[in-house]
């Protein structure tokens, strides 16, 4: 931690809801030093611990903050905290309507995991819902959604295969953005069986609506997969991992869960993630298990190096976050020679949504044509991002 700014340390101490009391003490003596505020906010806000920012600058009585940094901060914090109320009662509203048509649906994040590590989940930044079904009933999901009031966003701005994007009608509260997810992640990429996901999930309820949970290991590893996918670039999403490992600790089975993470191919992004998380956050996470499945094929090392001239977690550019940069990164992180092989085969011959997300071309355009536009692009957006790349500051923190 003494490697890392004075920003960086506070927003850290700041990001776990429920300090002891030696960390408070810590986080208030961070309050007391000549700090950046601007800074400190803006990625308090990008890193989604606004709220919980907010909740330790007033409970430890920072004065070393000026005024209208309170009063920002206060904003923010009832800003989320409001959205927050909104996705709850929208998404009580959705489980009820799968309830009534005994759909099986499997809320992802959002407020049910907030609810099941957050002492006050309302301080839980959360931007949309996310809601897997079972791949029989995603057609009258899809319906359900629809009869709701919900619209299906355009072929051009769904971004993503393995969920539907669908947006409520706007409104003075704003719009509610639902994904419908008949997978957990692209089908190119090594990733966990949303089969074996299910088979292993448990009924329960929320709210007092039916809803499937995933079993621990498997909702640790879907965490784990799902930061890295997003870039491995939010705190939030670290903390969510801090706070389940912390929860169910000694009762997560490390040992068992090392041949599913190799099996998967999903070594290096849980080992990032997991790493991250307790070199920046502490989590509690064994030191023969990261041993386990680090990887060790050749590109590793060259994976870490771009891990880190990126600006590791705490300082990634946003635009460093998509397009040729994040893909090579995610490239450099498949596990197995066949998924880096369908990796390639996605970004050299884009599928006709890909290529017209990026290129703005019809999906009837001839190849002779959009190809030399594709590459182009690719050039001109690895230039911008070579541009992006932020001036490295202290050295990231060693792994502990």
């Amino acid at each position: 931690m003494a490697s890392l700014t004075p920003e960086d340390q506070t927003l850290l101490g700041a990001a776990h809801p429920v300090l002891p009391p030696d960390e408070q003490e810590r986080l208030a003596h961070c309050f007391t030093q000549p700090l950046s505020w601007p800074d400190l906010l803006a990625d308090a806000e990008r890193h989604g611990v606004v709220a919980l920012l907010h909740r330790h600058v007033v409970a430890l009585d920072a004065l070393g903050s000026p005024t209208h940094v309170h009063e920002g901060l206060a904003l923010r914090a009832r800003t989320c905290v409001a959205w927050n109320l909104r996705l709850r009662h929208a998404l009580g509203r959705l489980l009820a309507a799968f309830n009534r048509a005994g759909l099986a649906v499997m809320p992802l994040k959002g407020p049910v995991l907030a609810d099941q590590l957050y002492p006050d989940p309302v301080l839980r930044a959360t931007a949309d819902l996310d809601l897997l079904v079972r791949h029989d009933d995603v057609v009258a999901a899809e319906s359900l959604l629809e009869g709701l009031g919900y619209r299906r966003l355009p072929a051009r701005e769904q971004g993503a295969d393995y969920h539907t994007l669908f947006i409520s009608e706007r409104s003075e509260a704003g719009t509610v953005v639902v994904e419908l997810h008949r997978e957990l992640g692209e089908r190119h990429v090594s990733g966990l069986d949303v089969g074996t996901i299910w088979t292993r999930a448990s009924r329960t309820t929320w709210q007092g609506h039916r809803i499937w949970s995933m079993a621990v290991p498997d909702l640790l590893l879907y965490l784990c997969v799902h930061a890295a996918k997003d870039g491995l670039a939010s705190i939030r999403a670290l903390l969510d991992i801090t706070l389940l490992t912390e929860r169910y600790r000694g009762r997560i089975p490390w040992s068992d869960l090392i041949d599913p993470v190799k099996r998967a191919h999903v070594g290096p992004p849980v080992y990032l993630a997991l790493s991250q998380s307790r070199s920046l956050l502490g989590a509690p996470v064994p030191d023969e298990f990261l041993r386990a499945i680090r990887p060790r094929h050749p590109s590793w090392h060259l994976a870490e190096a771009l891990f880190r001239w990126r600006g590791g977690v705490l300082h990634v550019p946003d635009a460093l976050l998509v397009g040729p940069i994040m893909a090579i990164l995610m490239l450099l992180w498949e596990d197995s020679l066949r998924a880096k092989g369908r990796h390639l085969r996605r970004n050299l011959i884009p599928s006709p949504g890909l290529r017209g997300r990026w290129t703005g071309l019809p999906a009837s355009t001839s190849w002779v044509v959009w190809y030399p536009v594709w590459l182009w692009h690719a050039i001109r957006h690895v230039a911008r991002q070579l541009l992006a790349r932020p001036s490295l500051g202290p050295a990231l923190p060693p792994e502990r």
